[in-house]
C-alpha cells in the first residue's frame, strides 16, 4: 500500500500503430505499461528462440541445430525494448523485478543506462545442468547478463546449484554462503545474491472458485467443461468409481505416456483395480500450445496409441479428453471429485495443481486425498505429504499408485494437514514479499563506486570499486612528479608494460620475443633523468628479463619476484643471500604426481618458485586436488624456508621472505638511503607503483605501510 507498482509487458495481441497511444493511456488505470513488438519480431523471439531453443535447454534437452543467430538477435532486440520502456518510467528509488528466461538479458541492458539500478531476476523454469548449459552458443552472454542483477532467484536448490556450477565452470566465479541463508557470487567486485524461494498459491482466491461459491452462470459454464466426464460417471450402467486425475499440457516433458503405461501395467497386474477405478487424464492442447511445442503432434500420437489400447482392454478404466483450456473452477471441481492426483513429469519447475488439490479438498470439507508426484516436479520437494516416485520406473509408479489407493484415512489426513500448513504459510503473496524485501534490504549502490568495462553482452560488466577505492588522479601525479627531488617508479612487466599470457604459453619466454620499441623508448626517457629511479619487477628468470630490458641504460631490474635484483648497471644480487633452494626438487616431485593425476594441470618453474597450475582442469576436481597438494607440500617441506600459497587456479611454493612487496621495500629503502647521504633526513616525495595482478598487490600493500 502506498507504493507505486507498474507492470511492464506485452499486450499479447497485435495492436495497430494507430491504436497504441490510446491503449497505452487506457492501461494507465491498471498501472500497466505496454511494450509493443512487431509481429515478426515477437514470433521469432518467443517461438523460435524462447520456446524452440531456450525452453528445451533449460529442461536439460539439447537439440542440434535449434540455435539460430537471427532468433538470438530478435531476443536481444526484445530485451532492449523492454529496457527502454523500463528506463522511461524508472525512478531512482524503484526496485526492478524481471521474470523468467524470456528476459535474461534485461539486467545487463538496464545497468548500462542506470549503474545504481536495483534489479532482481527470478527464474520460473528449471536451470539446466552445467554440461547442458555449456552447449548454448551464447552461454556467456546469458550468464553474464543474469549476473548483472543484484539478486537472482530460483525455485529449488537444484537449479541454484546448476547455476552456481555454470558460473564456476564457464566464468571461473566462486560462490560462498552469506549471512541470512543466502548464497553469493562475486562478479567484478559486485556481490550478487542468489536466493532459493519456492512460491505458492493464494488459498483465498482458490476458494472463490469452488463449485458452491460460483455465480449461476459461472457454475453452468464449469459443469459444461466437465460434461463428458459427468455423463460417463452418471451413466445408468456405471458403478461408483474412485477417480485418479491429472491435467497436463500437450508436452513431452509432462511424461503423460509414462503415466499411462504405468496405469496399463497396473490394470494388467492387479485385476481388482479394473472395476471401480478410473484414471481421468485431461490434455490441454490449445492451437497455440500445439504450435509452440515442436513435437506436440508426435506426443499426441504416442498418447492416443496407449489410450486406444487401454480402452480396448479395460473399458471404463480410463477417461481421456483433449481440450483447448480448462478453467480454474473446472479444475477445482475435478479435484473435489478425485481421490488421487497423478503427475509423472520428467522435468518441471512450476505446476500448482497439487497445491490446488490440497486446498480444494480441505476447503470443501472433503476427506483428504493423495498426491502422487514425480520426483522431477518442483513441488514434490515442497509437499512432504505427497508420494514421490520415479516416473521412468513403471514399478515405482505402480507402487505409489497402489499405496495411494490403499492408504488408511488417518494417514491421508495427517499428510494433507502437513501440506495444507505449508501452503497457507507460503502463499504467492508471501513469496513476492520475501523476494522484494530481500532485494530492498541490499545495500544501495552509489554511482561513483562502479565502472563500466567491456563491450557487447559477452564482455560488458559493471566493476565494483568498493567504498574506499580512490581512482588515480593523473593531474596530481604530474604535479607531484614535477615537484619531487627524487622519484621512484616501480613497474610490473607482463600485463602492465606489455600484454602477456602467463598461463601455459607465455610469449615472453620465446627466444625471438622483443619488447615493443615504444615501451623501451619511454623507459629510456625516464631513466635518462637523474632524479628518476626506475625498476621493472618480474616473476620470470634473469636471462629472459635481462634480454628484454638490458639495453635500457640506468634501468634497475628484479627477477623471480625479487630473488635476484640489479640496481641500474650494478652487479646482480640476492634479496636474501644464501637461501637454500634444495627444496625445489622435493616440490617438483610432489607436483609431478598431482599433474599426472589431474587432467589439464601442469607445472611451471618461475625462477626460485614452483607453481602447479590447474586453471585448465575440471574446476571442482582441480580445486580438490589443489587443496590436497597444498597439504602434501606443507608436510613434505616442513622445516624448509618455504611458503605454500594457493591462488586462483594455482598452487605455488616459493622461498619465505621473497616477493614483490619485499623487493619494492628494499628498492625504495636503497634510494632513500642514497638520497639522504650528507643531507638532512627527508622522506621520498614521489613513489609510483604500477601492476595488474594479485602478485602486484604485495607491492601496493608494502608501500602503503
Amino acid at each position: 500500500e502506498g507504493k507505486r507498482v507498474l507492470w511492464i509487458g506485452c499486450p499479447g495481441v497485435a495492436v495497430a500503430e494507430a491504436d497504441r497511444a490510446s491503449l497505452t493511456e487506457a492501461l494507465v488505470h491498471y498501472s500497466a505499461v505496454p511494450v509493443f513488438l512487431e509481429p515478426e519480431t515477437q514470433k521469432v523471439f518467443y517461438t523460435d528462440f524462447c520456446r524452440a531453443f531456450l525452453w528445451p535447454v533449460f529442461h536439460n534437452v539439447i537439440k542440434a541445430g535449434a540455435y539460430s543467430h537471427s532468433a538470438w538477435r530478435a531476443y536481444c532486440t526484445v530485451n532492449r525494448q523492454f529496457a527502454d520502456k523500463v528506463v522511461e518510467v524508472y525512478e531512482p528509488s524503484d526496485l526492478i523485478w524481471a521474470h523468467d528466461y524470456h528476459l535474461l538479458l534485461l539486467p545487463s541492458f538496464l545497468l548500462r543506462r542506470h549503474r545504481t539500478a536495483h534489479i532482481g531476476l527470478f527464474l520460473h523454469s528449471p536451470f539446466p545442468a552445467s554440461d547442458v548449459f555449456r552447449s548454448v552458443a551464447v552461454r556467456e552472454e546469458l550468464l553474464r547478463a543474469m549476473l548483472h542483477a543484484d539478486m537472482v532467484g530460483f525455485l529449488l536448490f537444484e537449479y541454484t546449484r546448476n547455476f552456481l556450477t555454470s558460473c564456476k565452470r564457464l566464468l571461473g566465479l566462486e560462490h560462498e554462503f552469506k549471512s541470512g541463508g543466502f548464497l553469493g557470487v562475486d562478479f567484478g567486485g559486485r556481490h550478487v545474491i542468489v536466493q532459493v524461494s519456492t512460491f505458492g498459491v493464494s488459498p483465498s482466491l482458490l476458494e472463490n472458485h469452488l463449485p458452491d461459491r460460483l455465480a449461476p452462470p459461472a457454475a453452468a459454464s464449469t459443469r459444461d467443461e466437465l460434461k463428458d466426464l459427468r455423463a460417463e460417471l452418471d451413466a445408468p450402467a456405471a458403478s461408483p468409481r474412485r477417480l485418479l486425475a491429472g491435467v497436463d499440457y500437450l508436452d513431452r516433458f509432462k511424461g503423460v505416456q509414462l503415466k499411462l503405461l504405468a496405469w496399463e501395467a497396473m490394470l494388467a497386474a492387479y485385476p481388482r483395480y479394473r472395476a471401480g477405478h478410473t484414471l481421468v487424464q485431461v490434455m490441454v492442447a490449445s492451437r497455440n500450445q500445439v504450435k509452440l511445442v515442436a513435437d506436440a503432434r508426435d506426443v499426441r500420437a504416442d498418447i492416443e496409441t496407449i489410450v486406444r489400447r487401454i480402452r480396448a482392454s479395460y473399458p471404463g478404466a480410463l477417461h481421456y479428453a483433449e481440450v483447448e483450456r480448462l478453467s480454474l473452477a473446472a479444475r477445482m471441481q475435478l479435484w473435489q471429485m478425485s481421490d488421487v492426483i497423478v503427475y509423472s513429469t520428467v522435468r518441471e519447475a512450476v505446476n500448482a495443481h497439487p497445491l490446488e488439490y490440497v486446498v480444494a479438498r480441505a476447503a470443501g470439507k472433503l476427506p483428504a486425498g493423495v498426491a502422487v508426484l514425480s520426483e522431477f516436479s518442483g513441488f514434490s520437494r515442497v509437499l512432504n505429504g505427497s508420494l514421490v516416485m520415479n516416473p521412468f520406473s513403471t514399478e515405482a509408479v505402480m507402487g505409489a499408485l497402489e499405496t495411494a489407493l490403499e492408504m488408511p484415512p488417518a494417514e491421508k489426513e495427517a499428510r494433507a494437514r502437513k501440506d495444507l500448513a505449508h501452503i497457507r504459510a507460503n502463499t504467492a503473496e508471501d513469496w513476492a514479499r520475501r523476494f522484494l524485501t530481500d532485494l530492498k534490504s541490499m545495500q544501495r549502490k552509489k554511482e561513483d563506486h562502479w565502472m563500466a568495462v567491456g563491450f557487447g553482452l559477452a564482455s560488458f560488466r559493471m566493476v565494483g570499486m568498493g567504498a574506499d577505492f580512490k581512482p588515480l588522479d593523473t593531474q596530481q601525479v604530474l604535479l607531484s612528479y614535477r615537484a619531487a627531488a627524487q622519484r621512484v617508479v616501480l613497474l610490473d612487466w607482463g600485463g602492465t608494460l606489455t600484454p602477456a599470457d602467463t598461463g601455459f604459453y607465455d610469449v615472453r619466454e620465446e627466444g625471438k620475443y622483443e619488447v615493443p620499441s615504444s615501451v623501451l623508448t619511454t623507459l629510456r626517457q625516464l631513466c635518462a633523468d637523474p632524479l628518476n629511479h626506475v625498476m621493472v619487477i618480474s616473476g620470470l628468470g634473469r636471462d629472459t628479463v635481462d634480454a628484454a630490458f638490458g639495453s635500457v641504460p640506468g634501468l634497475s631490474l628484479a627477477v623471480e619476484h625479487g630473488f635476484h635484483y640489479r640496481i641500474k648497471s650494478g652487479p646482480w644480487q640476492q634479496l636474501l643471500p644464501g637461501v637454500n633452494t634444495s627444496w625445489r626438487e622435493v616440490a617438483e616431485a610432489v607436483m609431478a604426481v598431482y599433474t599426472t593425476r589431474t587432467l589439464g594441470a601442469y607445472m611451471q618453474k618461475k625462477g626460485s618458485s614452483m607453481s602447479w597450475n590447474f586453471s585448465s582442469a575440471d574446476p571442482e576436481f582441480g580445486a580438490l586436488q589443489a587443496r590436497e597438494l597444498q597439504y602434501q607440500l606443507q608436510a613434505a617441506l616442513e622445516g624448509a624456508p618455504v611458503v605454500v600459497r594457493v591462488g586462483k587456479g594455482y598452487v605455488e611454493a616459493c622461498p619465505k621472505g621473497i616477493d614483490k612487496g619485499v623487493m619494492a621495500e628494499r628498492f625504495v629503502g636503497l634510494v632513500a638511503d642514497a638520497a639522504r647521504r650528507g643531507r638532512p633526513a627527508e622522506p621520498l616525495q614521489f613513489v609510483l607503483c604500477v601492476g595488474d595482478d594479485s602478485s602486484d598487490e604485495l607491492m601496493f600493500a608494502a608501500l602503503q605501510k
